[in-house]
């Protein structure tokens, strides 16, 4: 109950932040429906006048109906209408919301957590109902209020007539019991239908789309979307048919007791114990009962699927708050003196009991250019994840200039940061733009655009496109679509646009481009960060390509989850190990195939 409190309290605060006037205004249609239900007092006043020969009676009567009936229209026809322009802008806010908290969360542990995945797949497929929300509620409150004029109505006639009302009490148990069952129900079909909407997604996915024909995959996962889809609404409608009997035995009940409570009312009357009247407002509000007592119920019950949601919504929130005070709030420093320190570092990613990283201890000097390299799940992206702060070490530390980058705030630090990464963002905005991202308060630059564009090697990819940087980007907006290649070229200009960054993470950033590329690129990089290294910049390079690795000043090998071996490219080559190796199998593969 404390927890469905709360979720109104959501509902009705938010409601009264984005529309005052509106949300005052929700009054009007309980009160519309309280007079509308005084219709069937007005009809006992004018039966009896009429039986009675009572003119003033009929006056009253229907005087007291045509004004209740017309103003209670109006007034629930006012109320009604308000209410849904007040129930979009409710739905604009919590997207807005939702959305927001999704994209700021400090890291991406998150997306390992099951709860969080559940928990967000319900809210995705309840997300529409909180549009509603505002309906939800204003239903609940007409239907509650209803109730009461209803009850007090009945009272009037007799008060034998609560009788009529206990019989209907029955639906507050049985609504209960079918809440509890639709909660069990949508909490087990939240894993299947994340599946299914996973799988869902690969048919609509351009990158998949190639091997899903390659491949004849097409049947295949439209049986895998079907069995999963069956597994997610099973037991929702196992739910729906026990709550279907439960409230088709709870109906008949009712039945019969409307059945004996007119057949009372008419005794009374015909015994002279009753005005006329009362059997017309006893046969009316037994019509009513059905939707003044038991819609309460109904509207209560369906209330609690929309304050689930809003729940939902709250435990969003709550999460967000608590990753928030789990992050530090020292700000970043301005340069780097001293570097970057692996104390003693071991990672493995959340839900996971398998180490990527295991005692990694290493130095990366202020200034200095660091090379990962070693073997696919080697854990190279791994550590630049780590240096974002995109997750935290599961044991040891990482300091910055002698800082735990845990005690520094995350929004501080990343904005001192700029990276590419081999799965790079396509953000389709305009050629201009889309570099421009790279750094939010130049991104209507053009001369910081276009000097980004330059050092990424795009400068003749932006010229050829129609209308240069202003051209529109992406087939899905009758843009001009690039190839993988010229995308990345793109991404590497977004990276290249923050001025001042501390720390630059080159993620295999060139993967898509042809090694020559990838050598004149490197040498524009290098010219143009030279001066970085007055505040002490950082870059971490992430490659495959040694003829780039060689550069670095200091190179470390990866694998079984730990620093293998750390030096200069000379060094490493005169050690004779697993660098050396590596080095030597890619440059063989170079070499041109014997005649036969």
């Amino acid at each position: 109950m404390a927890e469905h409190l709360r979720a109104v309290a959501l509902l009705v605060t938010t409601a009264w932040r984005v529309d005052r006037w509106r949300t005052a205004a929700a009054v009007l249609e309980p009160l519309g429906n309280v007079l509308a239900l005084l219709a069937g007092l007005w009809l006992a006043v004018l039966t009896t006048g009429v039986v009675q020969q009572d003119t003033s009676s009929v006056v009253v009567g229907v005087v007291g109906l045509v004004a209740g009936v017309v103003l209670g229209w109006q007034l629930d026809l006012a109320g009604s209408q308000w209410r849904l322009v007040l129930s979009e802008k409710v739905a604009h806010a919590f997207d807005v919301e939702i959305a927001t908290i999704c994209a700021t969360l400090p890291g991406l542990d998150h997306h390992e957590n099951p709860e969080y995945r559940d928990k967000l797949e319900l809210l995705r497929q309840g997300q529409g109902m909180l549009g509603r929300s505002l309906n939800a509620l204003a239903m609940a409150v007409k239907s509650v209020c209803g109730a009461l004029t209803v009850l007090v109505l009945l009272v009037g006639v007799h008060p034998g007539m609560v009788a009529l009302v206990l019989l209907a009490l029955p639906a507050v148990l049985t609504g209960g019991i079918q809440q509890r069952w639709h909660r069990r129900a949508e909490e087990e079909s939240a894993e299947p239908g994340r599946l299914a909407a996973h799988l869902r997604s690969l048919a609509y996915d351009r990158d998949a789309g190639m091997e899903i024909r390659v491949f004849g995959l097409a049947d295949e996962i439209g049986r895998r979307c079907g069995r999963a889809w069956s597994d997610h609404r099973r037991p929702l409608h196992r739910a729906e048919r026990r709550a279907g009997l439960l409230a088709a035995a709870r109906d008949l009940g009712y039945a019969a007791g409307v059945v004996a409570a007119v057949a009372f009312v008419l005794w009374r009357v015909l015994g002279g114990h009753a005005p006329a009247g009362d059997v017309v407002l006893v046969i009316y509000l037994s019509q009513q009962v059905q939707t003044a007592l038991l819609w309460p119920v109904l509207s209560i019950s369906g209330l609690g699927q929309t304050l689930r949601t809003a729940g939902r919504v709250r435990w969003l929130r709550d999460y967000a708050a608590a990753a928030a005070v789990r992050s530090g709030g020292l700000p970043a420093p301005e340069r780097l003196t001293g570097g970057i320190v692996f104390d003693d570092v071991s990672f493995r990613y959340p839900g996971s009991d398998s180490w990527v990283l295991r005692h990694v201890s290493l130095t990366i000097p202020a200034g200095s250019v660091l090379a990962l390299v070693g073997e696919n799940g080697a854990g190279k992206t791994t550590v630049v994840k780590l240096l974002a702060g995109m997750y935290r070490p599961t044991e040891g530390r990482i300091l910055v200039d002698g800082v735990d980058l845990a005690d520094l705030d995350p929004t501080s630090w990343r904005r001192r940061l700029s990276a590419a990464f081999q799965d790079f963002a396509r953000f389709e905005f305009t050629a201009g733009r889309t570099v421009g991202v790279g750094d939010l308060p130049h991104l209507d630059d053009d001369r910081e655009v276009a000097r980004a564009v330059d050092r990424a090697g795009a400068t003749d990819l932006v010229r050829a496109l129609p209308r240069g940087a202003a051209t529109q980007l992406g087939a899905s907006w009758d843009g001009v679509d690039l190839s993988t290649g010229q995308w990345q070229k793109l991404a590497l200009g977004r990276a290249l646009m923050r001025a001042e960054p501390l720390v630059l993470f080159l993620d295999e950033p060139t993967a898509s481009l042809d090694a020559a590329t990838e050598h004149g690129l490197f040498e524009r990089y290098a010219a143009a960060t030279s001066a970085g290294a007055a505040r002490g910049l950082v870059t971490v390079l992430v490659s495959h390509r040694f003829s780039t690795v060689r550069a670095a000043d200091q190179i470390v090998v990866l694998g079984d989850q730990r620093v293998l071996e750390c030096g200069g490219h000379d060094e490493l080559m005169a050690a004779g190990d697993h660098y050396a190796a590596m080095y030597a199998t890619q440059a063989d593969s170079y070499q041109p195939a014997p005649r036969p």
